[in-house]
């Protein structure tokens, strides 16, 4: 497993104008306040968000008729099941999708993951490897994450190659995940789910969609990999956003 980075702090500090004050001869002070902006109010991610952002991607690369027959791969019947609330953690998330009995069963094939986790950086991945740790189901989740940070391709590739190497979910940012597949070392016969943290904004306010690279990216991973178009396809793997 990808070794542990410490927590960030993820407060912004922000200036306050000068205030005057009404003798003029005194020296106008200025002051800082530590304050952390409001998230924008922004709808909970649909999956026909994603539809509309993966149209729009391609609009100008593919003729109209490459891009229904696109489409048509990523109709409703592969829309996972969205979280019970808005709120709802990570682990409680995975729960609902895959009953707890069956999770234990989830670790007997090398680099096999059931749950592919698509984060927008490697501190949002080890932040939700964090939750999952931390949770009170973390003795059902076994996870490995893929990130470019600290981590170099050959590194991880020959890790995932070892028969040894068990986990039953992957945490990885949508390059990285997609350079991992290009190098055929995951078994994606039992893979049930991708999940996108969609809702999640960084110190910036943005989420991951909001980055065009980011986003780009994404529309590559989900699109134009066989081995996850052709499960798509089969709809033996469906999409979630959270």
């Amino acid at each position: 497993m990808a070794d542990d980075l410490n927590d960030d702090d993820y407060y912004l500090q922000e200036g306050v104008e000068p205030i005057e004050t009404e003798e003029p001869s005194e020296k106008k002070v200025k002051t800082k306040k530590n304050q952390q902006k409001p998230l924008p109010k922004r709808a909970i991610g649909t999956y026909s968000d994603l539809v509309s952002i993966i149209r729009i991607h391609y609009k100008k690369s593919k003729s109209q008729y490459e891009l229904d027959e696109l489409l048509s791969i990523f109709n409703s019947s592969i829309a996972a099941p969205t979280p019970s609330t808005s709120k709802l953690p990570l682990d409680e998330y995975l729960n609902e999708l895959i009953p707890t009995s069956k999770w234990s069963k989830q670790s007997e094939l090398s680099s096999a993951p059931v749950v592919l986790i698509i984060g927008q950086s490697a501190l949002r991945c080890i932040e939700l490897g964090k939750l999952l740790k931390n949770s009170s189901s973390s003795k059902q989740f076994t996870f490995h994450y893929l990130f470019a940070k600290h981590k170099k391709l050959s590194e991880q590739i020959e890790f995932l190659n070892k028969p040894t190497t068990l986990f039953n979910i992957i945490i990885g940012t949508p390059k990285r995940v997609d350079d991992i597949l290009d190098s055929k070392c995951l078994n994606m016969k039992r893979l049930k789910y991708v999940l996108i943290d969609w809702n999640y904004q960084n110190i910036k306010q943005q989420r991951l969609i909001d980055l065009n690279q980011l986003k780009s990216e994404l529309c590559h991973l989900l699109c134009e990999k066989k081995v996850l178009c052709n499960r798509f396809f089969k709809e033996k793997t469906q999409i979630g956003l959270f």
